[in-house]
This record gives structure tokens, sequence and C-alpha cells, in this order.
């Protein structure tokens, strides 16, 4: 069984990490410029294409022979989950503002214990669970049950972080288990092609102009977010790091109030306040740091890989 290391570098790992999302949010906000201007599947095949020919050189370097794996199902798991997640929220996207969306999203550490607790059945501490309720609140301050639960905006986008969750999950056993960067992201690029290739041709629109260029970027932004994202789950447990895709809500609240003139509002704040509150707790009430110096150490995991 897999087991991680305690790491020197763990800085670094929370550098890349936040960098990986300012690439995720870059695509996302190319994503919500296009309005309904094309098929979101369409938007999903070049999104994983593009990305598939950047990550191919590196893949196939020294043949294909190291492409195999022995344990393709782990990968399928992160590749359907982490694709399906994507396509609800760029699909969220359309419905929602760029802020609501992401938050929605970044629901994913809130998730991740519950997760883990079903793959694994390993028991959640009880003072866990106070922290997923806040992060739940959260989520229905934004959602605002008098009027908006049943939106399919909304729900487009819890799914999305309940899918991420999985992801992150299933990329951090990967990790335990050594899989190798190109590997991870030759499997998930190619998967997202070929799942999205005939839909994507059936419902074609064909780019025009600077079309060409933003659609492109998605797939640019994505792979170099992949990327990034890859390696610093080198330095972490899922535990640790996904907190940190919380930067990701600030970045796209950002790029909304400056770029597209949408400010967040007080509702969205709140709900995000209280989401970023849970997911953190998760994260402290699991390692019980005795002082805050102590969040900045990887301990030993508890996590056990489910293979």
């Amino acid at each position: 069984m897999a087991r991680e290391e305690n790491s020197s570098h763990l800085a670094l790992g929370i550098v890349i990490c936040l960098c990986a999302y300012v690439f995720f949010v870059t695509a996302s906000s190319l994503v919500w410029s296009f309005k309904s201007a094309f098929p979101t599947i369409q938007i999903i095949f070049f999104q994983n294409w593009v990305s598939l020919l950047c990550v191919l050189p590196l893949a196939l370097r020294k043949g294909v022979r190291p492409l195999k794996t022995d344990i393709l199902s782990i990968h399928l798991v992160r590749d359907v989950t982490g694709v399906l997640s994507y396509y609800l929220y760029f699909v969220a996207i359309r419905y929602l503002n760029l802020t609501d969306a992401t938050t929605l999203n970044y629901t994913a550490p809130v998730f991740v214990p519950i997760i883990w607790w079903i793959w694994t059945q390993e028991k959640i501490d009880r003072h866990v669970w106070w922290s997923i309720l806040i992060g739940f609140v959260g989520v229905a301050v934004i959602l605002n049950p008098s009027r908006h639960i049943f939106q399919e905006g909304f729900l487009f986008g819890l799914l999305a972080g309940v899918l991420s969750a999985v992801a992150f999950a299933s990329l951090r056993i990967l990790n335990l288990n050594r899989e190798p960067m190109s590997r991870t992201l030759f499997y998930y690029f190619l998967f997202g092609t070929l799942f999205s290739a005939p839909f994507a041709i059936l419902y074609w629109v064909t780019p025009t102009g600077v079309q060409w260029f933003k659609i492109i970027g998605v797939g640019l932004a994505t792979v170099m977010a992949q990327m990034l994202l890859t390696v610093a789950y080198r330095y972490g447990t899922a535990s640790f790091l996904s907190p940190l895709g919380y930067s990701t809500v600030i970045y796209a609240g950002l790029i909304s109030w400056l770029l597209f003139h949408v400010p967040p509002s007080l509702r969205t704040i709140l709900g995000t306040a209280l989401i970023v509150v849970g997911g953190t707790l998760t994260f402290l009430l699991q390692k019980r740091p005795k002082k805050l110096a102590d969040t900045l150490t990887v301990p030993d995991p508890k996590e056990k890989p489910p293979l």
C-alpha cells in the first residue's frame, strides 16, 4: 500500500497550487465570456483536445510502454468525475454569474471527508461534522432555498463540487501510488477528448475570429492548471491542499468585478465566507495543530488509499 512521505517543500507546493488555480479561473473566465456562443460539450472537447496535444510530447517521450498502468480503475474514476465536473461547472456558468458558479464548484473540500468515508469506510471525527455543517449552511445561503434551490444552475454547480471532491481524492491516490504526472494527464485528457468528440461534432458551431484564440486558450489554461495541480498534490494530503481551492473564488470574484463589472452580492459574500470557514476547519480539525505553525508541517498521513 502506498504511503505518503513527509515533505520539506510544502511551501513550494502551496505556491504551485495557488498558481494552478489562477489558470483554472482564467479558463473559467474565457468560458463565461462565450455566453451561449458554443455548446458546452464543444468547449469541453476543445479544452481536452488542446490539452492532450500539449501533453502528448511529454507522455510519449519514452515511447508507449511507460503509459501502462496497474491502477487503470483509479484513473477512470478520476477522469470520469473530473470531466463531468468540468461539464457541469461550465453549464452552471451559463445560468449564474462567475462567482456563484465557482463558489458552488469549490465546495469540494466540504465533501472530501464524506467522499473518503464512503470510499474507505473510515469514521469521520465528530468535530469534523461541525465544519461540514458550516459549509452546507454557506451553500444554503447562496442557494437561497426560498427562491433558487430548484434552479438548474445552482444544482449543476453543487453537483460539480461533489464530483470535484471525488476527482481530488482520486488524484491524491494516484500520487500516493507514484503515478507519473505525464501518465495521469494523458489518460485524463484522452478520456475527455474521446468522450466529448462525438457530441461536439453533433452540435458543432464553428468559432470565428478571436473566438478561436479564446477557445484554444481554455485548453492551454486548463493544461497548465492540471499540470501545476498534479505537481502540487505531491507535497500534501488532499485534506490539506483542497482548501486552497477557495483562492479560486477570490480570483473569480475579482475578475467578475474588475473585468465583467459584476460585483458579488452580500448573499454570495456571506455564503462564500461560511464555505471557506467550513472547508478550512475540516483541514484544521483533521490535523489538530497544537500551534498555528504546525499547520505548515505535513503529518504522517492517516488517509489510506482505497485500493
